[in-house]
């Protein structure tokens, strides 16, 4: 991006930092002023921290500011060996987390290992040592793997009782680990006493820590650890760097941990990609950390011919050619490509999908039904805005359902059978971004026409809210890829837009493939998806350096 376009696309906040800056270091001209509104546009985008190494930026003059400082030397911006430029509190993540993985990470005896592994391999290095990361896509049987873990820790400490808990970056991945886990449980050969201390409860991780007014401060810390042996994170791809490092914070030293994710879906959407810089560190042979991490490559979900499992290895190498071939193919059963619609053509298809997808979800009897048959369909679109971004795709579809008399023609805001989906943590009701709900009357209640907000509770049943209590959210039938992480639907229509964006991303791509339990249909123009394939995520940090400096 050339400097022009840059500056273009700062914000307010961006320019009023820097002015911020500027004045207390006593800063002159633009080298401060511009690097730093840089500075706060990276951490909105997601990076740690603004990389000049590649950059003809004068860092011996950004010093000269003295609100501009070193490791070694305190100050708001920490500009490191390495031509990295922090904002204080991100660095000090960086280092506290860094520090508190390699401690754990020393518990178990240094050997070189490769990351690809099996489930059993993954289990006994789970047994072994305080620190295990365990990666691998959709299907390849992380879950069962932790179950496993969990059975054997269990009967080999019997003689005490294990303090365990589960937890999850939302309140969907949450439930989803649930619901797995209480399935597993089920099917183990092993005394009902083994099952009865296996827990199937999982929380968020804000809630595990307490989580008090704001959302950024926490009843468990550094002063005050969990009381846990042994802590199980699901979906760990999406934590991102503060939070992680609170966590850890809160970790007693001979907690044992054990991470869940797929190290190539899209980062968390705060800044950070902390389980892909693991997973970086853990390939380097000297490395402390390389014998805590196991890639699990088989697939139990989708055999090697299936079409998901193909194309979305195909994306993840970023094989575009072999993209397009998959998606061409007219004989999968569980993929399929079309050339994006146009004009009334979209409509048309559209409608279709939308009525053919969500009719058995809004004509539901009670909400424990809506709920259950509205994970089955789901659209997922790249962009909020825009022609085919979520706001105006749901306006749409809701549209389309009236005309099919699916929903009341004359419904206003707050009708039957409407999906949400909530957009901002509220501690108090314990709502959290990305729990999905479904407006709906309370059966047993004689005015059926009052409405209720349903959402599945910690015990796995519906609790309800008034829909005016709410925090904020949108409705649902479409989703963002960014906002469906975390969740699985048996089916989904992944619409991409007719232009390029700087949103679109090979994991953009992968993880909307992903989310599909049994088929998905994409909709795309080839010359976007190929620019989108072609443009692989970065996440600037030096946590991976951190991890590696004591191998060095």
């Amino acid at each position: 991006m050339s400097a022009a376009a840059e500056l273009e696309t700062l914000t307010d906040l961006d320019h009023h930092f820097a002015e911020f800056i500027n004045h207390i270091g006593g800063g002159e001209g633009s080298l401060i002023q511009n690097t730093t509104a840089s500075l706060s546009r990276a951490v909105r985008d997601g990076h740690i921290c603004l990389d000049l190494s590649k950059t003809e930026t004068d860092q011996a003059k950004l010093l000269e500011c003295s609100a501009i400082g070193t490791p070694d030397k305190e100050a708001p911006l920490i500009l490191d060996q390495n031509g990295r430029l922090y904002l204080r509190r991100y660095w000090l993540y960086e280092k506290r987390l860094a520090a508190a993985l390699l401690s754990k990470a020393k518990s178990r005896k240094r050997d070189n290992r490769k990351l690809e592994g099996t489930q059993k391999e993954a289990i006994a290095r789970a047994l072994g040592g305080n620190l295990t990361i365990i990666t691998g896509g959709p299907g390849t049987g992380k879950t069962t793997t932790v179950l496993e873990i969990l059975r054997q820790l269990i009967e080999k400490n019997s003689d005490i009782s294990l303090r365990v808990a589960l937890a999850a970056p939302t309140g969907k991945a949450a439930g989803r680990l649930e619901e797995t886990l209480r399935a597993g449980i089920e099917k183990l050969p092993v005394s009902q006493e083994i099952k009865d201390q296996i827990p199937s409860k999982a929380s968020t991780i804000h809630r595990l820590l307490g989580a008090r007014s704001g959302g950024s401060n926490y009843y468990y810390n550094q002063r005050n650890p969990l009381p846990l042996d042994v802590l199980v994170i699901d979906e760990a791809s999406m934590v991102a760097l503060p939070l992680m490092t609170k966590l850890f914070d809160a970790l007693p030293p001979k907690c044992r941990v054990v991470l869940l994710g797929d190290r190539d879906q899209l980062a968390s959407v705060d800044p950070g990609a902390v389980l892909a810089d693991i997973v970086d560190a853990a390939v380097n042979e000297s490395s402390t950390l390389n014998g805590s991490v196991v890639s699990l490559t088989e697939n139990f979900r989708f055999r090697k011919q299936s079409a998901i499992y193909r194309c979305s290895s195909a994306v993840r190498q970023g094989a575009i050619d072999d993209v397009l071939e998959i998606l061409n193919e007219k004989s999968s059963a569980d993929l399929s490509g079309a050339a994006l619609p146009v004009g009334e053509e979209f409509q048309k298809r559209l409608a279709e999908a939308v009525t053919g997808g969500f009719s058995k979800a809004v004509k539901a009897q009670d909400p424990s039904t809506a709920l259950k048959e509205f994970g089955r369909f789901r659209i997922l679109c790249a962009l909020r805005r825009g022609p085919f971004g979520v706001t105006g795709l749901n306006r749409r579809i809701e549209e389309y359902l009236r005309a099919a008399d699916l929903i009341s023609a004359d419904s206003g805001e707050h009708y039957r059978g409407k999906p949400i989906l909530i957009t901002q943590n509220d501690y108090q009701f314990q709502l959290y971004n990305g729990d999905i709900g479904v407006l709906f009357p309370d059966v047993s209640d004689s005015d059926s026409s009052r409405i209720w907000a349903w959402f599945l509770g910690p015990d796995g049943t519906p609790r309800k809210f008034s829909p005016a209590r709410l925090p904020e959210h949108d409705v649902a039938y479409a989703m963002t890829v960014h906002k469906a992480q975390g969740s699985e639907f048996d089916q989904v229509l992944f619409v991409l837009p007719d232009r390029d964006s700087a949103v679109l991303s090979r994991e953009l791509i992968y993880t909307g493939i992903t989310r599909a339990r049994k088929k998905v249909e994409i909709w795309f123009k080839e010359e976007v998806l190929t620019e989108a394939i072609g443009r692989k995520a970065v996440r600037y940090s030096g946590l991976t350096d951190a991890l590696l400096r004591e191998a060095k």
